[in-house]
């Protein structure tokens, strides 16, 4: 992969550091002559205001020694950002700086910079495809077990109830079978816009497996659970797939199964005790499927 220099892009942000100000002046001019945007300060610690507020693409040290106070800090903040640090170790009485080694390292830095930028943008991107379902844009299975247990946990400490709804696309395997994968596929995209359009912000929705979908229900006990539940199955039965080979669109229900938990403290023990949420509104989808279509039914943790 071909990476560009920030400094062939665009004019590249260069805060530089030194106490002396005609050093400062000098180096700044330079900067200033090969194209770059250059802001000065004369200590460690106005430089750690600045990268906080806007980070820089690069700072460059003319003239303060690794001693002085507040470097360390400034350090620590450059890597939360990803700024490389240039520290051209000028002593006071050195001659004029060497403008093309000056561009020479510059450049480099900022060439550092770009490729850190496209190192942490791939990370950013494989850590998104380990937590999201390619097709929907949802939640993966992977993620939910992990907010399961910590949303479990939140809910044993603060007493909250915590539901998970288990949501089933009633007859979608027909779908499949009788228009194709493809048409299964914008069925499975168009129900993960009615969840998120459906559900509250603090919910958390994932696709669970196949056509079925989990959202985890914080703070809610089982007559809210009942209501997301209902107001799920009434977006769904509501909504007109479109299917480009038809004249009228797909109408569809889904089955829903909901396990609540109120945390309680058992006789004779600290604390609360953690239920098997999932499995538990599995039960209560299976229970569902089996009474019909577009059916609910909610089971209680105890």
């Amino acid at each position: 992969m071909l990476v560009s220099s920030l400094a062939q892009t665009r004019s590249a942000v260069v805060l530089m550091i030194d106490p002396d100000p005609a050093r400062q002046h000098e180096v700044r001019n330079k900067l200033v002559a090969m194209g770059y945007t250059v802001r000065s300060v004369d200590d460690y610690e106005s430089a750690l205001g600045i990268v906080g507020s806007t980070p820089p693409d690069v700072v460059v040290v003319s003239g303060v020694t690794s001693q002085a106070e507040g470097r360390d800090d400034l350090q620590v903040e450059l890597k939360r950002w990803g700024v490389p640090l240039l520290d051209l170790q000028a002593p006071a009485d050195e001659a004029e700086i060497d403008e093309q080694e000056l561009k020479l390292r510059v450049d480099a830095a900022l060439q550092t910079r770009t490729l850190q930028q496209a190192l942490m943008a791939e990370n950013a991107r494989l850590s998104a495809e380990r937590l999201h379902d390619p097709l929907t844009g949802l939640f993966n299975r992977r993620y939910i077990m992990i907010r399961v247990e910590e949303e479990t946990m939140r809910s044993s400490r603060r007493g909250h109830p915590l539901s998970c709804m288990l949501v089933d696309v009633d007859g979608f395997e027909n779908v499949n079978e009788t228009w194709g994968h493809q048409m299964g596929d914008v069925v499975l995209r168009d129900m993960a816009h009615l969840l998120t359009r459906t559900l509250r912000a603090s919910d958390i929705a994932c696709r669970y497996r196949d056509d079925e979908f989990l959202v985890l229900l914080t703070d809610t006990d089982a007559e809210g659970g009942q209501i997301a539940a209902n107001r799920v199955r009434d977006a769904v039965a509501g909504y007109s797939f479109y299917n480009q080979s038809l004249p009228e669109p797909i109408k569809l229900t889904v089955s829903v199964g909901v396990a609540y938990w109120q945390p309680v403290t058992r006789p004779g023990q600290p604390g609360t005790w953690e239920p098997q949420l999932i499995g538990l509104s599995e039960r209560a989808l299976k229970a569902a499927k089996q009474s019909g279509t577009n059916r609910l039914v909610i089971l209680q943790a105890t």
